[in-house]
């Protein structure tokens, strides 16, 4: 199972800073003046959808994670308390 986990947690930390580069041009289309305010807000909103789209699998990979060690954690236990029989 720690394999697994530690697999879970790359793929985390590939959403987590494949989401701090949509911030960052989020930020960049913000700060820009450069070509026409319609163009800027398809540009924008589409943005913030793929950032929407990351935190949710954030999120829910994060709660899979959590169960997941809770779980394991559980099972140790048993394994100990079983042992210990």
């Amino acid at each position: 199972m720690n394999n697994k986990i530690k697999f879970l947690e790359l793929i985390l930390s590939d959403l987590i800073s494949e989401r701090d580069s949509y911030e960052i041009d989020l930020t960049n289309i913000v700060n820009s003046n450069i070509g026409e305010t319609t163009e800027r807000k398809k540009q924008f909103q589409k943005t913030l959808s793929i950032i929407v789209e990351c935190n949710n699998k954030i999120k829910t990979l994060s709660d899979y994670l959590a169960n997941l060690t809770q779980t394991g954690s559980v099972e140790v236990a048993d394994n100990l308390n079983n042992n210990n029989d």
